[in-house]
């Protein structure tokens, strides 16, 4: 039952949609970076060592 269940699903197109995906995630922290203030940047390198 289970082998038949494996036969009938199609792995072709998981490689090229994980890539894709991985490409869209890449390029959403790429932007995020790229368009973050020096001032937040700053502030968030800080709050390892804060006591708060």
């Amino acid at each position: 039952m289970i082998k038949q269940v494996m036969e009938l699903l199609n792995y072709d197109y998981c490689a090229e949609i994980a890539l894709v995906l991985f490409l869209i995630a890449f390029t959403l922290v790429i932007i995020k970076t790229a368009f973050t203030s020096k001032k937040e940047i700053k502030h968030q390198s800080e709050i390892p060592l804060s006591d708060d």
